[in-house]
């Protein structure tokens, strides 16, 4: 009767892990302002991007271009973090969430009151600085972490001028 009590507990308690395994691999990932090089790839695939790799003095370029046009770039600093962000896209705006993980939450509430589907919209705080417009149903724009820019930069880097497709 015990042996049978002790498999019980050992198959009860594989089931319990194995689930809770199943549950944590299946949750979202988001390469986000913040994260490390590795979530880049994680953006290329939900975003169904094509990527493109550019390693500057500092920092490493991963830009991802999206299948319906647009472009995200995700840039990198020698700490293997995702210092900056920015966006192009004609017709809506990429997937914010996708990109900005728990920052999307500040690009919501921008300092302006207009919210993310304003025109324009501005936050600077000392460890988050967004900048995001839109003219013409054209959207672009830029966020980084003051905090993290490489070394040899003051300033972030300048947003790509790109047409979207």
């Amino acid at each position: 009767m015990i042996q049978s009590s002790t498999r019980h507990t050992a198959t009860s308690t594989l089931l319990v892990l194995c689930t809770a395994l199943t549950l944590l691999t299946t949750l979202p990932a988001h390469a986000t302002l913040g994260g490390d090089s590795a979530s880049v790839s994680n953006d290329q695939a939900v975003l169904g991007a094509t990527m493109r790799i550019t390693t500057m003095d500092g920092y490493t370029d991963y830009a991802l271009n999206l299948p319906r046009g647009g472009t995200v770039h995700e840039f990198v600093n020698s700490a293997n973090q995702v210092f900056e962000i920015t966006w192009s896209k004609y017709g809506s705006r990429p997937n914010m969430v996708q990109i900005m993980g728990d920052y999307v939450n500040r690009f919501s509430g921008t300092t302006n009151g207009s919210g993310p589907t304003s025109r324009h919209a501005d936050r600077v705080e000392a460890d988050f600085e967004l900048h995001s417009k839109a003219v013409n149903r054209y959207f672009s724009g830029t966020a980084h972490l003051p905090g993290s820019l490489p070394a040899n930069r003051r300033e972030p880097v300048p947003l790509p001028l790109e047409i979207a497709k």
